[in-house]
């Protein structure tokens, strides 16, 4: 399952510590499904039930409230990670009161899983709920989430079908030079970073790509112009460039064209584009489920130094 980091112009708690919440969404993760599996396995999961898939059974009271926010945020922290010669980092020790109170996700499944592949199915809707929630607030901050997002067709292909290590800035707002600009969707692999945008206007399409403003959509034997995509696909480029820059980051960057619906025909296209449609799809997308390499130092730091232009709308948590 990938992971959000950065969801539009909505506070993430990933901005505050991006060396801290990967590994521990990770972890949290695995600890999750196996005490979900065993509780099913044995026949003894039943809906809401709050040994199993409840976080909490009341809402603390106000002071309570505020304490333990405060409390969460000013204990210190006796976590430590560390990096081989290769820069591959290492298992986190977490030991801090908020790492205790997220120790379990919250599940309410509406019905009961009968197969180990419904449970599965089950268990990433909700895990997708909380990236939701750690893409959208922080301990004191959090943002006005569209309701929308949470059946957001492309934002859950990204979350529920790659890699645990695989980071995901979606459609984020960045703040450069007193201006906000949106980008396309950027995904943080160890190993370089994917500029992506889909073109899937309509089933069987076909778009002739070329160097010019505009593109052409041919289906059903009709023919229109459309914007040419790698526009802003080179935009979403050269602002990582730029950022990367002046912070003397150097990490790989591609940009992927994807159609799973249609077919790209562009045979001159630009050096650095991968063009993927109905034809290659299934084989770009396999062998981005198998990818296996861990998180690298250098694929925090390139994404920490996103975040911290990236633009935030929130409020404060605390009345």
């Amino acid at each position: 399952m990938g992971q959000l980091i950065k969801l539009q112009d909505y506070v993430s708690r990933y901005e505050l510590d991006i060396y801290k919440y990967p590994s521990r969404f990770i972890r949290l993760k695995r600890l999750q499904w196996q005490q979900l599996y065993k509780a099913w396995d044995e026949g003894v999961l039943v809906n809401s039930s709050p040994e199993i898939i409840s976080t909490a059974t009341e809402e603390p009271s106000g002071k309570e409230k505020i304490w333990g926010k405060m409390k969460s945020v000013f204990t210190k922290n006796k976590e430590e990670w560390q990096e081989d010669a290769a820069g591959q980092v290492k298992e986190w020790t977490i030991i801090d009161d908020e790492d205790a109170n997220m120790n379990r996700f919250p599940f309410q499944f509406e019905t009961m899983p009968k197969t180990v592949d419904e449970l599965k199915y089950q268990f990433l809707e909700e895990i997708f709920k909380v990236q939701i929630q750690w893409a959208s607030s922080t301990v004191f901050e959090q943002s006005n989430v569209d309701i929308s997002y949470f059946w957001e067709k492309n934002l859950k292909y990204f979350m529920l079908r790659f890699p645990d290590t695989f980071l995901f800035l979606y459609k984020p707002v960045f703040s450069l030079k007193k201006a906000e600009i949106q980008t396309e969707t950027i995904l943080l692999t160890p190993l370089e970073v994917v500029c992506i945008k889909f073109i899937e206007l309509e089933d069987q399409a076909v778009y002739i790509g070329s160097e010019d403003h505009f593109w052409e959509k041919r289906v059903n034997h009709q023919r229109k112009k459309f914007l040419n995509p790698l526009i802003a696909l080179n935009r979403t480029e050269s602002i990582i460039k730029g950022i990367w820059k002046q912070a003397n980051i150097d990490f790989p960057i591609s940009k992927v064209l994807i159609s799973r619906n249609g077919f790209i025909d562009f045979p001159s296209a630009p050096y650095g584009i991968t063009l993927v449609d109905h034809r290659n799809y299934p084989e770009w997308f396999k062998r981005m489920r198998e990818f296996k390499a861990p998180m690298k130092n250098g694929q925090l730091k390139a994404a920490r130094a996103l975040l911290i232009h990236c633009h935030s709308v929130s409020k404060s948590r605390i009345y």
